[in-house]
């Protein structure tokens, strides 16, 4: 029987399906049924510093009445995050004892010293690895696209230094040049790189004439950005690739190992279709070894990437007429 083990940032896995950080992963008994259906990882629901801030304002305003003094709000104000991070290192602790697969905790911060600092607890709490969850939105006309970028590198710096211990970061595909962006990081000395982030999305209700979210879930056909850039970066970087975003089924799986992902996470596939479709997505896989006669992922993984295929410059083609074929009249 074919091997579907892998490793990813050194961590060594039963199988390349990662559970995504999402819903699913936000609780014991979610990530215990994602290990029995087979998921080689799973990766914590991130911690939203956004979210603590407000959760914790909130419940420092409910009981303003009782607090007289700015010291006393602010001390409050700091016990209150303090709960919301401590609950979230309760469920890494009890993931740890509970499970035998590697477990990653996931950070979404808005200012870098926060994010260090989450970072330094929950690795004493013994994460497998830490995934920093990174998407700025550049909405700043006066800010260039050099001071976004160098942000983001200053920032894989700090972490780097700080941080022991694997660490990986997910990023959106928004900048100008993809390929600098990933080739900056892995210097930084990164274990591994997430393609791509999976932004919110607004949209409006005309009815109501407000802002509302978008499908919050990805579909099957959201994986084209994801499988050119792996295709692209993976032979020339010495970070792992995971691919993220529209893996919905075992083709999708193979396509993201052939482009030279060692792993993928889902989501949007398990909460539309059930922990069952890593159980799916694995047998596709062993399948599709036996078929095409691959002992190990080893034997095919970056197959198609553009270092390793004849063809490798068909990943950088974005025109579509030869695709359609001639136009006639």
């Amino acid at each position: 029987m074919p091997d579907i083990s892998t490793e990813y940032m050194g961590l060594k896995l039963k199988s390349p399906v990662i559970m995504a950080s999402g819903p699913l992963t936000s609780s014991l008994d979610s990530l215990k049924k994602g290990e029995d259906a087979g998921a080689g990882a799973v990766v914590l629901k991130s911690i939203f510093e956004e979210q603590i801030e407000k959760d914790a304002g909130r419940d420092t305003q409910s009981s303003g009445d009782y607090l007289q003094s700015s010291d006393h709000m602010e001390y409050f104000e700091a016990m209150a995050k303090d709960y919301y991070v401590d609950r979230y290192m309760s469920l890494l602790e009890k993931a740890k004892e509970s499970l035998d697969i590697p477990v990653i905790a996931s950070i979404n911060c808005k200012s870098i010293s926060t994010w260090l600092d989450y970072a330094d607890r929950f690795r004493s709490c013994k994460a497998d690895a830490i995934e920093l969850n990174y998407f700025p939105i550049a909405s700043n006309a006066e800010i260039s696209g050099d001071k976004v970028d160098k942000a983001l590198f200053d920032f894989v710096k700090s972490a780097r230094s700080r941080i022991g211990g694997r660490l990986s970061i997910k990023i959106g595909s928004f900048y100008s040049s993809l390929s600098n962006v990933i080739r900056r990081i892995d210097e930084a000395g990164l274990e591994g790189i997430v393609l791509f982030n999976r932004p919110f999305r607004p949209d409006i209700d005309l009815e109501r004439l407000e802002i509302k979210s978008s499908s919050p879930l990805s579909s099957p056909n959201e994986y084209g950005m994801s499988l050119r850039w792996t295709a692209l970066m993976s032979g020339e970087i010495k970070a792992d690739i995971a691919a993220n975003t529209g893996i919905h089924d075992k083709n999708a799986l193979i396509k993201m190992l052939l482009a030279g992902a060692k792993a993928v996470e889902i989501c949007s596939a398990i909460m539309e279709k059930g922990y069952g479709v890593i159980t799916e997505m694995n047998s596709g896989l062993s399948s599709f070894m036996e078929e095409k006669g691959y002992g190990r992922l080893k034997d095919f993984i970056g197959l198609l990437a553009e270092e390793n295929y004849e063809r490798g410059d068909a990943w950088e083609r974005v025109q579509f007429l030869r695709t359609i074929g001639p136009v006639t009249e």
